[in-house]
């Protein structure tokens, strides 16, 4: 009886652990499953968040592009006893100074930038109405008083970009190619390409070189007006004088006697 109650409670025991195994994998396998989809869910949800923040974040610097691209910063401008309309007529004089007609009214806003010091001028933030003056003034910052300098407003992310470039810059300046920045991109034209535009450009006439070489070609061919009335006269045609005087010359004939 020992014996045989024995082997059924071994037996008992293995099923209560099979039966746990089983019960264990089935629970893990329901939660792993369950735990997969929130998962999924979670990871699509972050994917669509970082899209999100990926399009706002691109429509944010092109607004602070748009906000900027009107701006001109003046470095230089003494800072003592101006007040922001005594600071718009001094630009407005010094920008005038340079040869380029500024009225106030294209001149939308004026503030200085960075923290105030005594032994420092901070930069002037200069808003304009309109893009093309802006550029205008850009051609000729050559002719501004010597302790004066401009350059286009730029984000701190654009500086830093454009201070990483210019090392870049002067590399290709130095390999004989033309490499400029525009905004923050390097831009480079190989020396090989530049040469074969300028071929090109001298190669190719202009339109208006080869209408005169066909006027010229049809001209050889056809008379001109002067030749052509050269030839007309040369041509004997009867002359309505000549017949009057011939009809007079002759001899009349006599009428008959009645």
């Amino acid at each position: 009886m020992d014996k045989n109650m024995e082997l059924l409670l071994q037996k008992l025991d293995e099923k209560l652990i099979k039966q746990t195994d089983e019960i264990t994998q089935a629970v893990t396998k329901n939660v792993t499953e369950i735990i997969d989809d929130k998962l999924n869910t979670i990871i699509e949800e972050n994917k669509f968040l970082k899209n999100k923040v990926s399009e706002l974040e691109m429509k944010i610097k092109f607004l602070e592009r748009e906000k900027r691209k009107n701006n001109l910063v003046f470095f230089g401008v003494e800072e003592m006893g101006k007040s922001e309309f005594e600071l718009v007529d001094y630009l407005k004089d010094t920008i005038e100074e340079t040869g380029i007609q500024i009225y106030s009214s294209e001149i939308s806003n004026v503030y200085r930038i960075g923290k105030k010091s005594e032994n420092k001028n901070r930069p002037v933030v200069v808003s304009l109405t309109t893009q093309w003056k802006k550029h205008l003034i850009l051609k000729n910052k050559s002719n501004l008083p010597a302790n004066i300098y401009v350059k286009e407003d730029y984000s701190k992310e654009t500086l830093e970009k454009r201070k990483q470039l210019q090392s870049q810059v002067e590399e290709e300046k130095k390999k004989g190619n033309i490499a400029y920045l525009k905004h923050d991109k390097l831009i480079i034209v190989k020396a090989k390409d530049n040469n074969r535009e300028k071929r090109k450009r001298e190669t190719s006439g202009s339109p208006n070189e080869t209408t005169q070489k066909k006027a010229t070609s049809n001209s050889s061919k056809t008379p001109t007006q002067s030749q052509a009335k050269i030839q007309r006269n040369d041509i004997n045609r009867p002359n309505m004088l000549n017949y009057v005087e011939k009809t007079r010359s002759a001899p009349q004939l006599s009428s008959p006697k009645n």
